[in-house]
C-alpha cells in the first residue's frame, strides 16, 4: 500500500460540523492559512436531493477531499448508510478515504457493517488518522449509551489485537440544536454526564462537545424585528459551562458547533432554486448571532439585500469581525458593489459559514485551552 500523503502538522482547535455543499467548501477554502489550520471540520453528506440527478457518494468524498487539501478532517456518511446501499457506502469508505486527510466517522446506533467498514478504511488510511465515534448524549442516568460505546470499543479492540496495530479514536458528542435557556441547561447536564461516563471509557485522542445554535430560515417567517434580529449563541455558553469542570479539564477537550446553520439543516437535501421567497443574512457576534430576513426574488429584492448588509455592516459586532472574504463581501454587497450584487441564497450561506468560522477561531485564540502543555503527538494531535 503506498504511503499516505497526509501529514499533518497543526493541532485543530476547532471543530465545526459542516454540510458537503458548495456554500460550505467554498466557505472553509477562503478561509485564512491561519485560520484553516485550527479548523477540523466534521463533514456531514447530507441525503440525495431530489430535484437533481444522484450524486455516487465515491464521487462527493472525492470531491470534499479535493476541497479540505491536507488539513485533518472527518467525513460522516450516515444519510446515505441504508441498508440497500451498504456494499456501494462501505467500497466508497475503503477506496477514497486512503490517500486523503478525511477521517470515517461510526455510531453505537450504525449498523455492524458500517462499523466495520469505517475501521477497516481507517485502518486503510494508516498514517495514525484513527476515525471519529459521534455519539448523542442520554440524558442523566441513563447508561444505555455508555454500555453500547463499551461494546463497540472492545470489538475495534479486538480487531487491533489482531491486526498489531491501534487506532486513534476521537469521540465527537453531538447535542444538537440550543437555541433557549431551557435547552441549554438540559444539554449542558447531558454533556457532563457524557464526559463523566464515556471520558473514561478510553483514551480518547480528542473528545468534542458539539452543539448549534444559530436558528434555521424556517424561523424567518414571523418575529424577526426591525432592521434585524439577535439569536445568542447558545453553544458558545455550552462550551464554558463545560470546559472548566474537572471532567472538562481531565480530558483532551475540543470545541465545536455547527457554524452558522441550523443542525436539522445538514440532514436535509439542498434547498432548490424556486424555493422559499426569503433567506437570511446572518453575522456572528460575540454573545449572538444578527439574523436579517432578506427577499430572494421579486423586482426590490437585490435592493432590499443591501439594505440589510448596510444595516449588519453598521453593527459593533462587523467592526469587531476579524478581516476575511465574508466580511469584504457583505461590505461591497452594502456598498452596492461587487460582481455578485446582492447575491443569493447560496452566497448568503457562504458568507455566513466563512464569516462565523473566521470569528471563532479568534475567539478561540483568545481565549486558549485549558490545558496548554497537553502533549501532542507527531501530528500535533493530544496524546
Amino acid at each position: 500500500m503506498a504511503e499516505p500523503m497526509y501529514q499533518p502538522t497543526h493541532q485543530p482547535t476547532y471543530i465545526p460540523v459542516l454540510p458537503t455543499r458548495k456554500s460550505a467548501l467554498t466557505a472553509y477554502r477562503e478561509l485564512a492559512t491561519t485560520a484553516r489550520a485550527a479548523v477540523a471540520p466534521l463533514w456531514t453528506v447530507p441525503p440525495p436531493d431530489p430535484a437533481r440527478p444522484r450524486v455516487p457518494l465515491r464521487e462527493l468524498l472525492a470531491e470534499l477531499a479535493r476541497a479540505q487539501g491536507t488539513g485533518p478532517a472527518w467525513a460522516d456518511t450516515g444519510c446515505r448508510e441504508t441498508d440497500r446501499a451498504a456494499a456501494r457506502v462501505a467500497a466508497a469508505l475503503r477506496d477514497v478515504l486512503p490517500g486523503t486527510s478525511l477521517r470515517p466517522v461510526t455510531g453505537v446506533e450504525r449498523p455492524g457493517w458500517q462499523q466495520t467498514a469505517c475501521v477497516e478504511a481507517a485502518r486503510a488510511c494508516g498514517g495514525g488518522r484513527g476515525m471519529g465515534i459521534r455519539v448523542v448524549p442520554e440524558p442523566p442516568g441513563d447508561t444505555r449509551l455508555a454500555a453500547r460505546l463499551h461494546g463497540l470499543l472492545e470489538r475495534i479492540a479486538r480487531g487491533e489485537r489482531s491486526a498489531g496495530d491501534r487506532l486513534p479514536l476521537d469521540l465527537l458528542l453531538d447535542l444538537g440544536a440550543v437555541q433557549d435557556d431551557g435547552e441549554l441547561a438540559f444539554a449542558e447536564k447531558r454533556a457532563l454526564h457524557a464526559l463523566a461516563r464515556l471520558g473514561p471509557l478510553h483514551p480518547w485522542r480528542t473528545v468534542t462537545v458539539l452543539a448549534g445554535a444559530c436558528p434555521g430560515t424556517e424561523g424567518a417567517v414571523e418575529g424577526y424585528g426591525a432592521p434585524f434580529a439577535d439569536a445568542e449563541r447558545y453553544d458558545w455558553d455550552l462550551w464554558h459551562a463545560v470546559a472548566p469542570t474537572p471532567d472538562g479539564r481531565r480530558l483532551p477537550l475540543v470545541y465545536g458547533d455547527y457554524a452558522a446553520a441550523h443542525p436539522r439543516g445538514l440532514r436535509q437535501p439542498r434547498v432548490i432554486p424556486d424555493g422559499p421567497p426569503w433567506g437570511l443574512l446572518r453575522l456572528t457576534g460575540e454573545r449572538a448571532f444578527l439574523l436579517g430576513r432578506v427577499p430572494t426574488r421579486g423586482a426590490d429584492h437585490a435592493a432590499a439585500v443591501r439594505a440589510m448588509a448596510r444595516e449588519l455592516v453598521e453593527t459593533e459586532d462587523f467592526d469587531a469581525a476579524p478581516d476575511s472574504e465574508p466580511k469584504r463581501w457583505l461590505r461591497a454587497c452594502a456598498e452596492g458593489r461587487g460582481p455578485e450584487g446582492a447575491g443569493n441564497p447560496e452566497a448568503w450561506a457562504r458568507t455566513a459559514h466563512g464569516q462565523h468560522l473566521a470569528y471563532v477561531v479568534r475567539q478561540l485564540r483568545r481565549r486558549p485551552p485549558l490545558d496548554p502543555l497537553h502533549p501532542v503527538d507527531a501530528a500535533g494531535w493530544p496524546v
